[in-house]
């Protein structure tokens, strides 16, 4: 709420591109907050993955413990494996964070996105306002 301070764990990210594209995404989730919000820019900023691909990507989240947490089935996968090998200690959870996030174009086009299977899926609309 305005006026309002954000919890220290709150990490609402606004991305803005050269071209003028800008991208937000924020989700709940207490101490994977941070995590999640950096898992997203890293997959939007450096592995170039749309909005919805970059949220329902697979994440880890390790907050200096002796162990990462990673969304179920990842300790199965083909890293997951390769970071085992490598001494690392991954516990799965069902969900890590459960983000939205919004594209909004230079030419005002919008798209919103939701989590498509973390607590159940969630729900993204964009109303575009009457000219």
């Amino acid at each position: 709420m305005p006026g309002k301070r954000p919890r220290s764990s709150m990490a609402p990210t606004i991305v803005v591109a050269p071209d003028g594209t800008v991208m937000g995404f924020g989700s709940p989730g207490g101490a994977t907050i941070i995590t999640t919000a950096l898992t997203i820019a890293v997959n939007l900023l450096d592995f170039g993955l749309s909005m919805d691909e970059a949220i329902a990507a697979p994440r880890i989240s390790q907050r200096n413990t002796g162990f990462t947490q990673v969304d179920s089935k990842f300790e199965e996968s083909e890293l997951g494996k390769a970071l085992i090998a490598l001494g690392h200690e991954l516990r799965g959870t069902a969900e890590i964070g459960a983000a939205t996030g919004i594209v909004v174009k230079p030419d005002g086009a919008m798209l919103a996105a939701a989590e498509p299977t973390r607590r159940g899926g969630g729900s993204a609309m964009v109303v575009q306002p009457a000219n």
